[in-house]
């Protein structure tokens, strides 16, 4: 399928006016998803992409063969496809808590842990880009698929008791945002950095994944990790609110929030605060953006700071 040749008038005239504009990107809700935010399908007219975050341009693909179908040429889109049911609604889902799923799931992690454990240059550019060591690789499961270039990030749904992989996370070699992407059918929630355990008393959310390796990390090297349960939301920091409450927080003796110090990030924590007022929110003054900067800049790099998390 040739993306190259499409027009924003081609797309208009598809799906209609675009519901908003970011930059040079025009925004709509993906007739496919029907997602509420409204933001899954973009299109780069400078480019002439049009693609849909959710579904890793799946439903992109078939609405780009749509417009170029003779049928559709010529008829603004203002209704689903009636192959709807069909092609996208009926379509089974995949259930991640099997146990084939499971078993599946673990041996990609595990492979592509080991991959990274025994890949000196990756592991070096991790903690000079990341400061994440070998140690907190092999206990978080952190890997890389060289295959395909990418960092593998592990999602384990938040839970008590059970460790259920649901999917993974994978961002380029240079760590850039442009190929971030996540595997088909994972199921949004709160994940887990590290699991809950007899000797858990505190709860720790971040806002990333790498917030949360960092801060394992820092807590591991003050010996204090276990006692800290480290959780993030496994779709960013503005679904936090929406599922925050899966946390059993009765199963800790006191809960913090680490966010990150930015328009989104503050307005996460506000709303979370004035819904569960007994979170304790950890505030840096350095500057830092978030809690992997923190630990690279004021911690890792300054060894009279490590006492302060």
């Amino acid at each position: 399928m040739d993306f190259q040749k499409l027009t924003l008038e081609q797309i208009e005239n598809h799906l209609g006016q675009a519901g908003k504009k970011s930059g040079n990107q025009y925004i709509w809700q993906c007739p496919y998803c029907m997602d509420k935010s409204r933001n899954n399908l973009t299109f780069n007219p400078s480019k002439g992409v049009l693609w849909c975050f959710a579904s890793d341009g799946e439903h992109s693909k078939i609405i780009v063969k749509e417009i170029r179908s003779k049928n559709n040429k010529d008829k603004p889109y203002h209704h689903k496809p009636k192959n709807y049911s069909k092609t996208v609604q009926d379509k089974p889902k995949v259930d991640v808590f099997g146990k084939e799923k499971q078993d599946e799931l673990i041996t990609y992690m595990l492979e592509c842990n080991d991959a990274l454990l025994n890949h000196d240059k990756s592991l070096n550019y991790l903690e000079t880009k990341r400061g994440l060591n070998k140690d907190t690789v092999s206990a978080c499961g952190i890997g890389i698929d060289l295959k395909s270039r990418k960092w593998v990030i592990p999602t384990f749904k938040y839970d008590l008791k059970e460790n259920f992989i649901t999917g993974f996370e994978f961002r380029p070699s240079d760590f850039g945002q442009k190929k971030f992407s996540r595997t088909k059918d994972t199921p949004t929630s709160m994940a887990m950095i590290n699991h809950f355990t007899s000797t858990t008393e505190l709860l720790a959310i971040v806002e990333g994944y790498f917030d949360g390796y960092a801060l394992y990390q820092h807590l591991s090297e003050l010996e204090q990790i276990k006692y800290y349960h480290i959780v993030t939301p496994s779709n960013g920091v503005s679904s936090l609110l929406k599922y925050v409450h899966e946390i059993r927080f009765d199963a800790y003796k006191h809960c913090y929030l680490y966010i990150d110090n930015d328009d989104a990030g503050n307005k996460a924590a506000f709303a979370i605060l004035e819904r569960y007022p007994f979170f304790e929110r950890i505030s840096m003054n350095c500057g830092c953006k978030d809690f992997n900067e923190h630990y690279i800049k004021c911690i890792k790099n300054s060894p009279l700071q490590i006492s302060q998390v």
